[in-house]
């Protein structure tokens, strides 16, 4: 199932999918990704500047350099096509309860890759990966709750409300997976 990368990032396959470490070539992907709309209607913010985009690509590349974990880039295995991204953060977000010192977990897919599967398919990949390499580790997350796909995401990967909290002026449900 994973097999090492440059840089230390790990390559898991799925049936249909292939995690693998971000590219400078991903970078243009990444960049229409979060200037959609569609895409970031419930990712607090709405859509991202170019800018906003290339800090969120280096953070969240850069988190497996210093954290040993950060989020794939998410490929569609028969065409070789990016369709989103997937993994885990430590954002140290202002946020009552905290995340702090939990993985937390994310996925950001593209409209064309919507309602196949694809995040349920990768995001328990990423979850028994973290399983593997973080024994005992709390994974956490927060949803929109208006987002029911997410969260019935989030539910098939073991996740469990925790509770509602605001995030930057939006209530975000919290989740849990013990």
């Amino acid at each position: 199932m994973t097999d090492t990368a440059t840089l230390g990032v790990p390559v898991i396959e799925t049936e249909r999918c292939r995690l693998r470490a971000k590219t400078l070539e991903d970078f243009p992907f990444y960049r229409d990704l979060w200037a959609d709309p569609e895409v970031t209607r419930f990712i607090g913010g709405g859509a991202r500047s170019e800018e906003d985009t290339w800090a969120k690509f280096l953070r969240t590349a850069g988190c497996w350099k210093l954290l040993g974990y950060g989020y794939w880039a998410l490929e569609e295995k028969s065409s070789g096509e990016l369709i989103g991204q997937v993994g885990f953060g430590e954002f140290k977000r202002t946020l009552t309860p905290t995340l702090k010192g939990t993985l937390e977990i994310g996925w950001v897919l593209s409209p064309a890759a919507y309602g196949k599967g694809y995040a349920s398919e990768a995001a328990h990949a990423a979850v028994r990966w973290g399983d593997e390499a973080f024994p005992g580790k709390v994974m956490s997350c927060i949803i929109d709750p208006a987002h029911a796909a997410s969260i019935r995401v989030a539910e098939k990967c073991g996740f469990r409300e925790t509770g509602r909290a605001d995030y930057l002026g939006s209530e975000v449900v919290m989740m849990h997976r013990y």
